[in-house]
């Protein structure tokens, strides 16, 4: 839990934030093996029930009985329900997956307009979505990894004629567009028309490429879904790296069946084995094909145990009986469950899910599947064996409601080796990490960053993360590793304003020294309109794996309304033992010219430091920045009168702290002001965190304001 200072740094008028700690407890460490079980229970027609105990439920892992000490009710229906009052694992994640191979064009535009409606409008507050293709020609493709943001997952839907080489803007795939806050509900439509285009391109390409697949043979048929079935099985693999279940909306209009099963009898089959002409009856085309069949019921498997299940959507819509589908083919199947044609059944049925075929209205579709899985339990208990990795365990959860059907997954893995991922489970582990906001503690990061003017009237958000040596370097071995950092501003939480990603090679012959006795310290820049923001930064070894995440509020000021503003107070300090690293010049020409400064005082270099230690009685320098406060005189002391006050971990005032003015400047044109104080801790605080409130009044107009900033006496 944070502390009330914590509390109090998140919330002050100027926004700002410094090294936070995790914003929920940790529920599951490498220490301690909890295992969190999300279940669903529905009725025979398939609604949730409600209000289920923890003793309607048994659990069994490896057919042994286990205790449940952790246990939760959330119905995601509940409209005062906040992402973070429920665990992570309890959140609905939902993959929309358009079949580009297997689905008409036409059904593939009409099935995106309903998608886009979904995730705008459909989806819970709580709730995450992602955004990815699948083509025989490009395989698997993720356009947006699991996020809060619709818009970007809005954007993604609408742009899926897009071009499919171009490099992504975020490796985590949270970010389809670089600096999306320009994306605006009013762009989006303004861009209708552009994106109606582009479907057409869509439509054009696609049609040429049915049209060459209707005369292919069966067996190329049977190449092609074998193809899929291998995408999809390295697909849901890599989704067990993602916590919590998964609902994959497949939207698709799938292949012909008979290429598993087979077909109903001719009459010159028939014949055919009354003579004794066995030879000539095409048993893979008589009976299905056993081989692939195989692979079907494995990749079904490896679904369930990465706890996936998915729901086939056939957007074809209604059809005639005689309309060719995606395969150019007017074949019925009316031996299938609900006389299914394709198999999409097949799909979905393995995985626990089901086909919502043959629906018009796809809003509605996708509308219902809200609703059917709008309650989660999620049931937590101890595993009591040791963990070894990629090894299986069996899971069996009951209910003791009468006509109940649960609905979990059926096992888990312990933990793979991180260099044994791919880097796609990397990539979807990091980005689960920080869409859910899951703690991550293996390396204690701190984080600095406050807002500051810039013209057009977004601010620069200079934003400095400290990365411990000691922690990045457990575990590596030999000489070179590597650091990966990722910072995602989410305005109101949600929707994304501004990322900055990078990935370091370190050469730790040169620099192991230095890291051991301290750290990296790196900085970049983040462009922001005004608003409130949740700033995201997750931190980690690319060889090893070892990660950490901070997360805390920044509010940006709107610099433009004249009003006056201090922002936190800035702890300097000497260079130390850091490694400094800069974020890369972004492409976008905007400017760091607003970075924190590297200050020189009696020929000593000092630069803000994310947790400022000091021991009792000991000497801090500060930055203060105020806009609009102080009047046009650079060298009147009346102009800005400045106190200080020492506060308790709790917040609580303990007495006055004496500020000393050591430098000030002349207001910029935009009304800034520097100014360079000197704080001197009392001689008798005892070890611990403490905070320093900056009051400041303006001599000639009265205005008062007042910002916090942590300290901590070692």
């Amino acid at each position: 839990m944070k502390s009330p200072l914590a509390l109090l740094l998140l919330t002050v008028a100027t926004g700002g934030v410094r090294a936070q700690e995790p914003s929920r407890p940790v529920r599951e460490t490498a220490d301690v093996s909890l295992v969190e079980v999300p279940v669903r229970v529905t009725d025979r027609d398939g609604k949730p029930l409600r209000g289920l105990q923890a003793a309607d439920f048994t659990l069994l892992a490896d057919g042994h009985p286990q205790g449940i000490v952790g246990f939760d009710s959330i119905d995601l229906a509940e409209s005062s329900l906040e992402p973070g009052s429920f665990p992570t694992a309890a959140r609905r994640r939902f993959l929309l997956l358009f079949d580009l191979s297997f689905s008409r064009p036409r059904s593939i535009v009409g099935a995106r307009r309903a998608a886009a409606d979904f995730v705008t409008r459909q989806v819970g507050p709580g709730d995450l979505a992602a955004v990815a293709t699948y083509s025989l020609e490009g395989g698997f493709r993720m356009l947006v990894s699991f996020s809060s943001d619709r818009v970007q997952l809005a954007h993604a839907i609408e742009t899926l004629g897009g071009d499919a080489r171009r490099e992504p803007a975020d490796p985590l795939g949270l970010a389809f567009e670089p600096h999306s806050a320009a994306i605006s509900e009013v762009q989006r439509d303004v861009e209708a028309s552009r994106n109606e285009t582009m479907a057409g391109a869509l439509l054009d390409s696609r049609e040429a490429i049915t049209a060459l697949q209707k005369v292919q043979s069966d067996e190329y048929a049977r190449s092609r879904v074998r193809t899929m079935i291998s995408s999809f099985a390295g697909l849901a693999q890599a989704l067990d790296s993602v916590e919590g279940r998964k609902d994959i909306v497949l939207l698709s209009e799938g292949f012909q069946s008979r290429l598993l099963v087979g077909t109903t009898e001719t009459v010159q089959e028939q014949d055919w084995i009354v003579n004794g002409q066995i030879w000539k009856v095409d048993a893979d085309r008589r009976f299905g094909n056993q081989p692939l069949r195989n692979d079907l019921s494995e990749m079904t498997s490896l679904f369930r145990r990465s706890d996936c299940v998915i729901h086939a959507v056939d957007v074809g819509g209604v059809r005639v009986q005689t309309e060719p589908d995606a395969d150019g083919q007017t074949e019925r199947q009316p031996h299938l469950p609900g006389g299914d044609r394709n198999s999409l059944f097949e799909f979905a049925d393995g995985t626990g899910g089901e086909v919502l075929r043959n629906a018009n209205d796809l809003s509605a579709v996708l509308g219902k599947l809200i609703a059917d899985t709008s309650v989660v339990y999620v049931l937590a208990f101890r595993s009591d064996r040791p963990e070894q990795e990629g090894r299986y365990h069996e899971l069996k959860v009951k209910v003791a409601a009468k006509n109940a059907r649960v609905s979990s997954r059926p096992g888990y893995y312990d933990r793979r080796d991180f260099r044994k991922r791919t880097a796609f489970e990397r990539n979807l582990a990091a980005a689960d990490a920080i869409a859910s906001e899951r703690p991550v503690q293996q390396i204690p990061i701190r984080l600095l960053a406050v807002p500051f003017a810039s013209a057009g009237g977004a601010a620069v958000v200079p934003v400095q993360v400290e990365i411990p040596g000691p922690e990045l370097l457990d575990g590596v071995q030999g000489d070179r590793t590597g650091v990966e950092v990722y910072v995602y501003a989410l305005e109101g939480g949600r929707r994304l304003g501004d990322f900055l990603t990078q990935s370091v090679g370190l050469d730790l012959s040169r620099s192991r020294e230095t890291l051991s006795r301290g750290g990296i310290r790196f900085s970049g820049s983040l462009r922001l309109a005004p608003g409130t923001y949740r700033l995201r930064v997750f931190v980690r070894n690319s060889e090893t794996g070892r990660a950490g995440l901070s997360a805390a509020d920044v509010r940006v000021p709107d610099f433009t309304d004249g009003r006056p503003t201090l922002l936190p107070p800035l702890f300097l300090e000497g260079p130390g033992e850091w490694l400094a690293l800069r974020a890369r010049p972004r492409g976008d020409g905007a400017s760091d010219s607003a970075a924190y400064p590297v200050v020189t005082v009696d020929g000593e270099r000092l630069t803000p430091a994310a947790e400022a230690a000091v021991s009792a009685g000991g000497l801090l320098r500060l930055w203060l920045v105020a806009y609009n406060l102080g009047g046009a005189a650079a060298d009147d002391a009346h102009a800005l009168r400045l106190a200080g006050q020492v506060l308790a971990a709790d917040g609580r005032p303990l007495r006055a702290g004496a500020l000393v003015v050591l430098s000030r400047s002349a207001p910029e044109p935009d009304g800034r002001r520097n100014m360079l104080l000197a704080f001197r801790a009392p001689e008798d605080l005892p070890s611990g965190r403490y905070g320093l409130r900056v009051f400041a009044e303006d001599g000639a107009t009265g205005e008062k304001r007042q910002a916090v900033a942590a300290f901590r006496v070692p």
